[in-house]
């Protein structure tokens, strides 16, 4: 089965087998690996990644993960990986996360694809609280939260070694009467 979210300019969609040597890309990336804490350092972890990622796409019900590929509406282009993780100890809250190749960041594409996922989130799954995170030295991240409506929470300092330092993380979340808010003055 295959999962859609079809923003403006994009396709959201389930990863396939044909999608291995895209996340490769993303995992060899520098500002990947820079930022992003998931553990994608070997062909194992990536292969492992992308089969929990279909696994979970074969679902029909019961689905917590919503890995998807972006893609170019009229290409089909692969943009980057995103995703949408319902918590499974606390089923109203959800985890959005956003990585693109670097030749399609700073064009809007990510804050297309976080709209459309709190829109997900909360209109379809239910949820109660939908957040992301990012490196606090990841401030294009930061701001496309902040501008998509998303409030800082706080930042957990030095909490986990990522690589080569000491990573602090800086929460953004939005509770579904804040989404409500921001969409009907939207509209």
């Amino acid at each position: 089965m295959s999962f859609c979210l079809p923003p403006t300019r994009l396709i959201l969609n389930d990863l396939t087998a044909a999608d291995l040597c895209n996340i490769q890309a993303i995992a060899r990336d520098p500002d990947f690996r820079k930022y992003v804490l998931i553990w994608l350092d070997t062909n194992e972890q990536i292969a492992a990644f992308l089969q929990h990622a279909m696994e979970e796409a074969k679902k029909t019900e019961g689905r917590l993960d919503y890995v998807l590929a972006a893609r170019d509406r009229t290409t089909r282009e692969f943009l980057g990986l995103t995703f949408i993780e319902i918590d499974p100890a606390q089923k109203s809250t959800a985890e959005i996360g956003i990585v693109l190749l670097p030749a399609f960041c700073r064009n809007g594409y990510g804050s297309e694809i976080l709209r459309e996922f709190l829109r997900f989130g909360f209109e379809t799954l239910g949820m109660h609280r939908v957040y992301g995170k990012c490196d606090e030295q990841n401030l294009a991240s930061a701001r496309m939260m902040e501008k998509c409506g998303l409030v800082y929470e706080g930042t957990i300092r030095e909490h986990v070694w990522l690589r080569d330092h000491w990573r602090s993380t800086r929460y953004y979340g939005m509770v579904e009467r804040e989404y409500r808010q921001l969409t009907s003055i939207s509209r």
